[in-house]
């Protein structure tokens, strides 16, 4: 099942996303099922969350660009907000040249990690395709600020280009340290 499936791709914006990089498809699922009672993988401190519900009351605006947290357990989280694992099909497209129902048509491209199928309520973790997360890695900075552009024009408003030129310099770095590390990336989605 893929986020595609349930509908979400046509969400509104609402839907949160938090990327990160995991050594396998379980340890990925422990951001939403928690392994013998320990927190789980993206579970951030209480300071953290108040700071974050705080920031959309005063300025949600600020609230609503990409930021970089580090949950408790360490693990690196780039938060971003109407960037969900489907749209990642139309960059990976323009990253690679690779068609974009060649893409859709990866095993990996949004395909649920966790919870179990029947008991998706409210969030998930979905898989982004190695392919993506390489070219990620290989993105040069001075690249973004295009590819935003032209990835804003094909699957968002033209205004989010610098909103996404802010979040790929974000996940390119999470693809990097994922590609160092021999990780793959995921995506926790809350809707």
């Amino acid at each position: 099942m893929s986020v595609r499936s349930r509908g979400c791709h046509d969400a509104p914006v609402s839907v949160l996303t938090d990327y990160f990089a995991a050594g396998s498809d379980g340890v990925a699922a422990t951001a939403v099922d928690f392994v013998d009672s320990q927190p789980r993988l993206l579970d951030r401190t209480a300071e953290d969350v108040a700071a974050g519900k705080t920031l959309y009351q005063v300025s949600p605006d600020e609230a609503t660009r990409p930021r970089v947290e580090i949950a408790q357990s360490g693990t690196l989280v780039v938060q971003c907000k109407g960037v969900d694992p489907t749209s990642l099909a139309r960059l990976e497209e323009i990253l690679t040249g690779r068609s974009y129902d060649d893409v859709n048509a990866d095993p990996r491209q949004a395909a649920l990690i966790a919870p179990a199928e029947e008991d998706v309520d409210g969030c998930m973790v979905l898989s982004v395709t190695d392919t993506l997360r390489d070219a990620l890695a290989s993105l040069k900075p001075a690249a973004q600020p295009q590819v935003a552009r032209q990835w804003a024009s094909t699957e968002f408003a033209a205004t989010a280009a610098d909103s996404l030129t802010m979040f790929l310099a974000a996940l390119t770095d999470l693809a990097q340290r994922a590609v160092a590390d021999n990780k793959r990336l995921y995506c926790y989605v809350v809707f």
